[in-house]
């Protein structure tokens, strides 16, 4: 679905695969989409994907990219926190905490039905864009932040179709991309 997103993008081309062999060749491309469930990482992949990163090449992960296995420290430092748990399948609201950043213009206040994901910390040195409430606790649902030269995005949200034809949630995701492909 976020091949089909950004077709009228101009200057991106997509290219989507399901084989994670393919973090060692990040070097061939401007920015890699972590949509998938990361808990499968080999040492190489992580190795790979860190050291790009670390050197400049940007990183968006989606949803359950933070089902981690813990021994992936890197990986998870990178993200900025591991998954531990979720809410029920439910609607709720997220709120836009920075209503000015390039990825959340456009893009109001909204409901959708998800997992509420909730993090094993709260990611260090991150820039918080979008939040919910879960259990009377602010958690984080959208953030950049640093790691070595590269931007790291995370949204917590995507876990299945009705989530990806809410159309905040694909406003998030491209102008997301838009902004890792500028930064």
């Amino acid at each position: 679905m976020i091949t089909e997103w950004l077709t009228d993008v101009k200057g991106v081309q997509t290219e989507a695969s399901h084989d994670q062999a393919m973090l060692h060749q990040m070097s061939d491309f401007d920015l890699c989409l972590v949509c998938f469930t990361a808990s499968q990482l080999t040492d190489r992949e992580e190795r790979a994907l860190d050291s790009s990163v670390r050197d400049g090449k940007p990183v968006f992960a989606i949803h359950s990219a933070t089902v981690v296995n813990e021994k992936n420290e890197m990986y998870i430092d990178m993200i900025g926190g591991r998954f531990v748990k979720h809410s029920p399948y439910h609607e709720f609201q997220v709120q836009i905490e920075d209503k000015e950043h390039p990825i959340t213009q456009g893009v109001v206040d909204f409901k959708i039905t998800d997992e509420l994901y909730i993090l094993d910390r709260a990611p260090q040195n991150a820039h918080l864009l979008a939040a919910a409430v879960w259990e009377d606790k602010s958690q984080p649902m959208v953030y950049t932040r640093k790691h070595g030269k590269g931007n790291v995005l995370y949204n917590a949200l995507g876990h299945d179709e009705a989530a990806f034809n809410n159309p905040m949630f694909q406003k998030l995701v491209v102008g997301g991309i838009k902004w890792l492909l500028q930064a």
